[in-house]
Parts: C-alpha cells; sequence; structure tokens
C-alpha cells in the first residue's frame, strides 16, 4: 500500500507542496523524503496514525532540507533504518554542517525555519548498487535538480523526486513547472530524462506533489517543457528583467499557464519559486 504524507509548514504558508511517500507491503516499509526537522512531529503522527512502527528504508530522491533535513531525527526514532542516498550526499548526512550553512546562505529565513539538521550515523547509509538489497527497489542516479539527484522505480511506481519539477492535478489538466535552480546544467537534465525512460510506463509519484499515472505524458511534457524554458530565458540574457522573463514563459508554455488555476497562496509560491528556476538557467547560460 502506498500512501502520500502531506507536510505542510503554516509558517511558510506552504501547502500541497513538501510531501513524504509511505508504502508498506511484504516487501517491507519505506519511507521516501522525510521532508524538514519542523515537519518532523507530524510526520511521526502521521506514521504513528497509520502504524508503522517501523521502517526498512529511507530513501532520498536528494539532501535538500526540504526533503531530508529531518533525517537525523527520523533515525533516531527508527535506528535500524537503512538510508539510501547517492555517493555524493553520503558525506553531507555524517556531517551536515556545510549542507546547513549552505542552505542558510541560500534560503535564509526559510532554512531557519525548516530547521538544523541532524547528523545520522554511516552505517546507516546505503549509497551504491543498482537495486537494493532485499527490496526489489532500482536506483537510478538523476543529476540535474542537484548533483546528488536519483529515482527509485519500484512495482508501478517511479519516484521521481524533482526531475520532472513541480507537479499539480488540475480540475481537467495538469501543472508543471522545471525545477533548475543553480547550479543547473541542461545536459545532465537532459540524459537524467533519458536515463529514466525506459521506466516511464508506470505511475509517477512527485515529491512536490502528488502522483499521475501516465508517465509518458509527463516525459513527454517534461522534456519539452524544459527546452522552452531555456530559449525563452536565452532571449534574455543579456537583460535579464525576471518579471519580464515571466511574463514571457507565461505567454509562451501552456502548461505553466496553467498556474492561474492553482489556489492562490499555491500560485503565490509557484512565481517566487519559478524564479529560482530563472536564475539556475541564467546561470547555466552565463558560463
Amino acid at each position: 500500500m502506498l500512501e502520500l504524507i502531506d507536510l505542510d509548514i503554516e509558517q511558510l504558508n506552504y501547502s500541497k507542496f513538501i510531501s513524504s511517500w509511505l508504502y508498506r507491503g511484504a516487501e517491507g516499509t519505506f519511507l521516501i523524503d522525510p521532508g524538514p526537522a519542523c515537519t518532523i512531529p507530524a510526520l511521526f503522527d502521521e506514521l504513528r496514525r497509520r502504524e508503522a512502527g517501523h521502517l526498512d528504508w529511507i530513501l532520498l530522491t536528494h539532501i535538500h532540507m526540504d526533503h531530508a533535513g529531518g533525517i537525523g531525527h527520523v533515525i533516531e526514532r527508527f535506528p535500524d533504518a537503512r538510508v539510501a542516498c547517492h555517493k555524493l550526499a553520503v558525506d553531507h548526512l555524517i556531517n551536515p554542517k556545510r549542507l546547513w550553512e549552505g542552505s542558510l546562505k541560500v534560503l535564509g529565513d526559510v532554512a531557519r525555519v525548516y530547521g538544523e539538521i541532524k547528523p545520522i550515523p554511516a552505517e546507516n547509509i546505503v549509497s551504491e548498487g543498482d537495486v537494493l538489497f532485499g527490496s526489489g527497489i532500482k536506483v537510478i542516479p538523476t543529476p540535474g535538480h542537484a548533483a546528488h539527484h536519483q529515482c527509485f522505480v519500484f512495482k508501478d511506481w517511479l519516484f521521481c523526486g524533482e526531475l520532472f519539477g513541480i507537479f499539480h492535478q488540475l480540475k481537467d489538466s495538469i501543472y508543471l513547472r522545471p525545477a533548475t535552480p543553480p547550479k543547473f546544467v541542461l545536459e545532465d537534465y537532459e540524459a537524467s530524462m533519458d536515463q529514466v525512460a525506459p521506466y516511464m510506463n508506470r505511475q509517477i509519484c512527485f515529491s512536490h506533489h502528488g502522483s499521475y499515472p501516465d508517465g509518458e505524458e509527463i516525459l513527454k511534457t517534461a522534456k519539452k517543457q524544459l527546452a522552452l524554458w531555456v530559449a525563452v530565458v536565452k532571449n534574455h540574457v543579456n537583460s535579464p528583467d525576471m518579471e519580464a522573463i515571466i511574463e514571457d514563459l507565461t505567454a509562451n508554455d501552456p502548461v505553466y499557464a496553467r498556474k492561474k488555476q492553482l489556489e492562490p497562496k499555491l500560485l503565490q509560491r509557484e512565481i517566487y519559486f519559478s524564479q529560482n528556476s530563472v536564475k539556475g538557467i541564467l546561470q547555466y547560460l552565463n558560463t
């Protein structure tokens, strides 16, 4: 059984944004992306309510604070759980000082709301192998959103992290927006999408937010959208004006233009994070 656990943050006005996935079955109990430290009490309440008293695996798509900032708290509660992460993430999980300092520099007060990251023991970490031992979970390295990003394939699901960006199910369509913060590398992102292409005949489970049954449609839409965003931003690279770039993207990308159908607080958040995606593309085009 697979369930979505919402991890809303009232202080930041975040809802339907940060979430964790919980799987329970004969193969074991898996938690995908436990969220930031500030939402750990809510996560534990949900695990209690769902009678998940044991975790075999904690799968980290990447170690940005909104996905993995609470990992140390979870390991304190479930010390036998194994943590699957990219090999580039290992040192940061064992000693998160640089990760915390970097998050403060980039996110500022948002990082302080998320809460400081606790270290985890090296013996809990698994960072090698295509298939996690005894679980049937396939690991696919997918750098792009972050150098330490990876996806997980299990049964009929693909847990994509932020490879395909930010998703929302609308009434009669979908909203999708690239997640390309600095340091964005287009070639890495495109190669990662090609890497997961053989597994797209599955339900796609997003970190932000929810799921969609047609993986092929998501892949096709995300690849087309990414190329479009790079092309549009390139037109502004000599005199970048954020407001003008967002207007241009809205006019040229019908999928992104559907942001107008989002709830007001979701729309406000998306406008903010859209600028972060544009900054990553600008940085790439200027290197």
